[in-house]
């Protein structure tokens, strides 16, 4: 009902009573006033009625949803700051959340990823952990009584697809429980057959379904493409493509062949820690002889085994995001407490005209919620804003990262995240306002200790950020000016797939087109690539002149094969010796020439030149020692390194390019390739110093994103402790006049509201280097050469954080020392 309507009803009722009452013997004025008195209050009447018809609930919300927003359009500076931190704090978190959430919850979108587990081998007399398997662990596995409801193997693979222009093709061969393991709705391809991934699909064939059950090649083999594997299904991250994995029976010789990746699923009622220990009994029966090597299988979630390393920065980021946004909810609330000193008469007065207090609270949580709606939507927009840019960064983990985004559940916890905020930061000023019925000197009093507490918290909030970014960026620094034993600059690296045939003249072809391209100082061909792939071959090695102590782990070492120009391409010294020749061939007696690490630990008196060693492919003889490298990481050494002539062990089917140019050599190496041979695809051309930069990306980006949740956390801090004391001294105008009446000085007034805000800033440090101390396990783990409660780091923090609060507590401070007492008291 319209409201004109309900008040021509009310009227029409009144006028009936008024003429009953003129019946009954009273005048025609006094009958309209006995009729208005009965009836009573007629707005409260409308009001009523109206619930009656309609929600209350929902009416009372949009009602207080309007005032709310006519109120914030009074104060859109106080507004604006208070969305801003809501945003900033919101979109970190959810940005956060979103690469946790892809990375370790849910890892390239598998399906029930927490019954699916991953198997390694570790050996501890080798000081393996995590290594690949053999066919006898995935035996292992089958016959783990009733642990699994499937088990799976898989091996990786190269190939080249040729065509208008030849390409690499990343796969894995996969037994036939590959699928089910995984619940993808796939069947497994035969020992011909090729399942294509949905990208590969779509790239290469136009996404046609025409081309199931036809033939393609890849290594000039034919598969018939048996099916397309489902949008959603990425595992592994860079897989294009899956066939059938054949498994003879050497490959079941435990410690043979040790190249497999295992998968599980677990049945159901059996948990992770149910199935290792099945796991172990069955291995007690079936490898006896290996418990002296302190062999075992691992068994693990399959998101902590896709996670790996990436778990400790990830989260620690995470918890750095949410005191990030228990900042940012303390500065809203400082805020909304300054602004409920200007509002104490209005809540005053409706509490006076008959409003309960609970449509009061009501009214302050849904102003406190309209903000956190707005800081939300904010929020969001700025976290999508965060994760693009983090996408872009040349990370570790881009493969999985290029997973994340912001799906409903993503745009859901983002909104709660901002929700439970509004309950945080306007739990404290609605309360305080509701208290009206207490002395002043109590209310302000309570303000006070609100509003104390709110400036500590932010200040050991940003303390702690601040000095957890001065270890980083410390660390960040001695990694930085650490050398990887060789000249980075001016190199040029990429990877090719060796064709089957003739792999001696393309080496040949590709190495004399390289050195006589213009600008090419040096080129060489290796396996592996520093910094590059999956890193070299590992492996155990034995010396034929030396013997293992007892209770000395086995010796184990990393091998590169190479061509002869690789050490002065690189720039390593050659110490002592010589490194190979063109004239070390295949037919050639095998050498070897071994890295400086290697000659100290295992010839430390004796000259290792003329002795034997073996690693790959027999025993070699030793020609040469060179310099020392760190290949995978600048912050420690490589493992013992062999480097071979690639003409004698030409195992792997990758290969390496490496070039020394004055200018960009990409084009050049792929020019060479084509010429050498067009059916050779080349993948992965990357500089030198972007390899080196890309291995330490984790470091840095944890180093970029604490850095600025410190900026942003040190300069909600400052808005803080700026706000409070110009509270304060707004509240205090008129004992300040009577102060200087009486003949305080400027500067006694000066002192003591800098003194105020300075003793909040000692006590938000002192809370600050205790939470410091106790993180101090957790960030032992990220620091490199760097102590987890570095002096020099903890002061210049301390002395960074006091500085920004002597900058904050100035201006107000002045303002009170420059207020005029005649003023002052007369305004009062």
């Amino acid at each position: 009902m319209k409201k004109d309507d309900l008040r021509e009803e009310l009227a029409a009722h009144i006028a009936e009573l008024a003429e009953e009452l003129i019946l009954s013997g009273l005048s025609p004025e006094e009958a309209r006033y006995e009729a208005r008195r009965r009836f009573g209050n007629q707005t409260a009447l409308l009001e009523r009625s109206r619930e009656v018809w309609r929600f209350p609930f929902l009416d009372a919300l949009l009602r207080d949803l309007r005032f709310s927003w006519r109120l914030a359009r009074r104060q859109p500076w106080t507004v604006a700051a208070a969305i801003a931190s809501i945003a900033i704090g919101v979109g970190a978190n959810t940005a956060v959340t979103s690469v946790v959430y892809a990375v370790l919850l849910n890892p390239l979108g598998i399906k029930n990823a927490s019954r699916i587990v991953a198997a390694t081998v570790h050996i501890t007399k080798l000081q393996m952990s995590g290594s690949v398997t053999s066919g006898a662990e995935f035996r292992d596995l089958q016959l783990s009584s009733g642990a699994f409801s499937a088990v799976a193997a898989t091996e990786h693979r190269d190939w080249t697809m040729g065509g208008t222009e030849p390409a690499r093709v990343q796969g894995v061969a996969v037994t036939p429980e590959f699928f089910q393991v995984f619940g993808v709705p796939v069947a497994w391809p035969g020992l011909d057959g090729v399942i294509l991934s949905n990208g590969l699909w779509k790239a290469r064939f136009g996404g046609s379904s025409a081309i199931v059950g036809k033939k393609i090649l890849l290594d000039g083999k034919p598969y018939q493409v048996a099916g397309i594997a489902p949008p959603d299904f990425h595992f592994p991250a860079n897989a294009e493509a899956w066939i059938a994995l054949d498994l003879r029976p050497d490959r079941f010789v435990r410690g043979n062949n040790m190249n497999l990746s295992l998968y599980a699923r677990l049945h159901a009622g059996v948990s992770v820690e149910q199935a290792q220990q099945r796991v172990n009994r069955e291995l007690s029966r079936e490898a006896v002889n290996l418990s002296e090597l302190g062999y075992g299988i691992d068994v693990e979630p399959i998101a902590r085994h896709v996670a790996g390393d990436l778990r400790l920065p990830i989260l620690f980021l995470w918890l750095a995001a949410a005191v990030l946004l228990l900042a940012a909810c303390a500065n809203v609330a400082g805020l909304l407490m300054a602004r409920a000193g200007s509002r104490r008469k209005e809540i005053a007065i409706r509490l006076a005209l008959g409003a309960g207090k609970r449509q009061i609270l009501r009214q302050l949580f849904t102003e406190s919620l309209l903000l956190a709606l707005l800081g939300g939507f904010a929020g969001l927009a700025l976290a999508a804003f965060l994760l693009g840019m983090l996408k872009q960064q040349q990370l570790p983990f881009q493969n999985i990262l290029a997973f994340a985004g912001l799906d409903y559940r993503l745009l859901l916890y983002g909104m709660a995240v901002a929700l439970f905020s509004s309950l945080l930061f306007g739990f404290a000023p609605a309360i305080q306002l509701l208290r009206q019925q207490q002395t002043s000197a109590l209310a302000r009093a309570q303000k006070k200790w609100f509003q104390n507490i709110y400036i500590v918290g932010q200040v050991s909030a940003a303390l702690l950020l601040v000095v957890v970014m001065g270890l980083l960026l410390k660390s960040l620094k001695a990694v930085e000016l650490l050398r990887p034993g060789f000249d980075a600059r001016h190199l040029t690296t990429a990877f090719l797939i060796k064709p089957k045939q003739n792999q001696g003249a393309f080496y040949s072809t590709l190495l004399d087109g390289l050195r006589h391209s213009p600008g090419v100082e040096s080129a060489a061909l290796a396996y592996a690539v520093p910094y590059g792939g999956d890193g070299p071959a590992t492996s155990m090695f034995s010396i034929k002149s030396h013997h293992h102590r007892d209770g000395e782990p086995e010796w184990h070492g990393q091998a590169y094969q190479v061509t002869p120009d690789y050490l002065a391409t690189m720039r390593i010294p050659l110490l002592r010796g010589r490194f190979i020749k063109d004239t070390d061939t295949a037919q050639a007696p095998h050498i070897c020439v071994i890295d400086e690490g290697l000659a100290k630990r295992f010839f430390p008196n004796e000259d290792p030149i003329g002795q034997q060693i073996a690693m790959y492919g027999g025993w070699a003889t030793i020609v040469g020692i060179a310099g020392s490298v760190r290949d995978q990481s600048v912050e420690s050494l490589s493992r013992p390194t062999v480097y071979y002539s690639l003409a004698q062990i030409p195992f792997f089917p990758q290969i390496g390019v490496i070039v020394r140019s004055s200018i960009p050599a990409a084009g050049i190496i792929r020019n060479a390739v084509a010429k050498a041979n067009p059916a050779v695809p080349v993948f992965d051309i990357q500089t030198m110093e972007e390899r080196i930069d890309a291995s330490e990306s984790t470091r840095s980006a944890m180093s970029f994103l604490v850095t600025v949740f410190a900026g942003i956390s040190i300069l909600l801090a400052a808005i803080g402790i700026h706000g409070v004391v110009a509270q304060v001294v707004t509240e205090h105008t008129a004992e300040i006049g009577i102060r200087m009446a009486i003949g305080a000085q400027a500067s006694d007034i000066f002192r003591r509201y800098a003194a105020y805000g300075l003793q909040l800033s000692l006590a938000g440090i002192v809370i600050g280097l205790t939470l410091a101390s106790a993180c101090s396990r957790l960030l032992r783990a990220f620091l490199y050469q760097v102590q987890p409660l570095d002096p020099w780091v903890l002061a210049m923090g301390v002395i960074g954080v006091l500085l920004v609060s002597g900058v904050a507590v100035f201006g107000p401070s002045w303002r009170a020392s420059q207020v005029d007492p005649q003023i002052a008291l007369r305004s009062e």
